[in-house]
């Protein structure tokens, strides 16, 4: 794969937000189902994601993994809430160069009533880049609207 092509084969671009939020301006995002209930996001590192020394700005990163962790806690979990950050740790392990391909799956490590918790591993080619970690609280009701990732990847 050359690092031109804009994600490795069985990704599929996720849909910006209707309204100019914050998420639309991180991609754009790549996600595709991993076997029942997992979940692969990814995107490719380009200029504007760097910092003057044309490698992935580390707020990137954070903010990455903090949309990862929050739209895939809630898909792996199945919860159908908005899911909110309290806390995110990261541990920035190497650089993330212009033009790498980057990616995470979330694994929830536990769900209480309000309450969720989660990690990742965010890769550049294949190499750890970043260690995140979090603690969510689960807002709101149960409803469809939250289950945008699983309808759009037909997972529903």
């Amino acid at each position: 794969m050359t690092h031109d092509s804009p994600a490795p084969p069985g990704f599929r671009q996720l849909p910006g937000y209707d309204k100019p939020v914050f998420n639309n301006l991180v991609g754009p995002l790549w996600a595709m189902p991993e076997g029942a209930d997992g979940i692969l996001y990814g995107f490719r590192v380009e200029l504007r994601h760097c910092n003057p020394q044309e490698v992935a700005h580390g707020g990137l990163l954070a903010s990455f993994a903090d949309i990862v962790l929050t739209g895939g806690t809630n898909y792996v979990a199945k919860l159908s809430r908005f899911v909110v950050t309290v806390s995110l740790a990261t541990d920035f392990l190497a650089p993330a160069k212009i033009g790498a391909w980057v990616q995470t799956r979330p694994e929830v490590l536990r769900v209480g009533r309000t309450t969720a918790f989660s990690q990742c591993l965010v890769t550049a080619d294949g190499k750890p880049v970043l260690r995140c970690s979090g603690t969510f609280n689960l807002g709101g009701e149960v409803h469809e609207k939250y289950d945008r990732i699983r309808q759009f990847l037909g997972t529903a």
